[in-house]
């Protein structure tokens, strides 16, 4: 296959370098997941006669593959490795957060009775970004709002693991989206991503059941002034095949803010109860917190789940492939419902995993 049939494009400082990289170039990978405020892409070069100029720290990168933008941030870091075997290489780091700007700069500030859209906008505009808040977390409301002695990126990603949410930065724009939901970062529905065995399926491995991580409900407590006593609100997951709950040690403000951090940690039960990864031909259109489709693999890993990260990789030995890491498994995805041998299938009894009869 190799890089020659996957058309690229490597822009660095405004300038396109592709041809100049193309006889160096070893691989690019990027990364982009839900959990991880910046997107990451690394691109390594071999360099036999050490005359590659090195890049200017934070110079702007951006990589586009088959026409459409995969990558856009600034360089982080250069490693270069040297040895008898593999020669001297060369590999460029990019992120998509400008790590030379105000988003890392710790600061001290409160804001009273606001909405989560109102604090993110305000705090995030001392760090010099715009930020969008969508999903059902955008009204999500507060009486104290406070950030510590902390980055607006370190703040950015606290909140969002207390309210569900993905926290993405990319150049001066910064966005807040709600995890299970479906949407992007921009605020769009995503469009699911279709992996079929024997057309864009290269591999995978596939957990459709992991008990341990679900419960069936959320209890957080709080402290009521007006009573004078501690409560406690009881979440529901949405996931009916436990009978146990999750006790945590966190503790609310109110009775608000309890019922919506139970039912973050609800969600994440409900995120975690299966996964895997699979590796597709390349897709530059996968997005973290889209759907994934399985189909044509069997009956209890066909099914949908969410994408939680993305990896593209464009190599010379394997050309351009898409890894995606899942979560979430539902629309038949952990249940088989079969209950005799499909036709066509050796003969014999269809093969059960069931408990010993009594």
């Amino acid at each position: 296959m190799g890089i020659v049939s996957t058309s690229y494009q490597v822009i660095v400082a405004g300038q396109d370098v592709t041809s100049r990289f193309e006889p160096r170039l070893l691989s690019i990978k990027i990364t982009r997941a839900a959990d991880n405020a910046a997107d990451e892409c690394s691109i390594e070069l071999a360099d036999p006669y050490g005359d590659i100029v090195l890049p200017q720290d934070r110079a702007p990168v951006m990589i586009n593959i088959n026409g459409d933008q995969a990558f856009m941030g600034f360089v982080s870091d250069v490693d270069y490795s040297f040895s008898k075997g593999d020669g001297r290489r060369m590999s460029v780091g990019a992120s998509s957060v400008d790590l030379g700007s105000k988003v890392k700069e710790p600061f001290l500030k409160h804001k009273d009775d606001a909405s989560l859209a109102d604090v993110a906008s305000e705090f995030g505009g001392r760090a010099g970004l715009q930020v969008s808040v969508a999903g059902s977390i955008k009204s999500i409301q507060r009486p104290y709002w406070l950030a510590q002695n902390e980055s607006f990126m370190s703040w950015g990603q606290r909140i969002a693991n207390e309210v569900g949410a993905s926290f993405k930065i990319i150049g001066n724009r910064c966005y807040m989206v709600a995890i299970n939901e479906g949407i992007s970062v921009s605020g769009q529905t995503l469009t699911p991503i279709a992996v079929t065995y024997g057309v864009n399926l290269i591999s995978g491995n596939i957990a459709p059941i992991i008990s341990r991580p679900k419960f069936k409900n959320v209890e957080i407590s709080y402290f009521d002034v007006k009573k004078g006593q501690r409560m406690k609100v009881d979440v529901p997951t949405g996931v009916d095949d436990v009978s146990s709950a999750l006790r945590t040690v966190i503790t609310a403000s109110d009775e608000a803010q309890a019922k919506q951090q139970a039912t973050t940690q609800g969600k994440k039960s409900d995120r975690e109860k299966g996964g895997g990864s699979v590796t597709i031909l390349g897709n530059v259109f996968a997005e973290p917190e889209a759907l994934c489709n399985l189909s044509g693999i069997r009956p209890g890993i066909d099914g949908s789940y969410r994408i939680a990260s993305v990896e593209h990789s464009l190599t010379k030995a394997a050309g351009f492939e898409t890894t995606l890491n899942l979560k979430q498994p539902s629309g038949g995805a952990g249940v088989d419902t079969r209950g005799t041998r499909p036709s066509g299938s050796p003969a014999g009894p269809s093969p059960q995993i069931a408990p010993p009869a009594p």
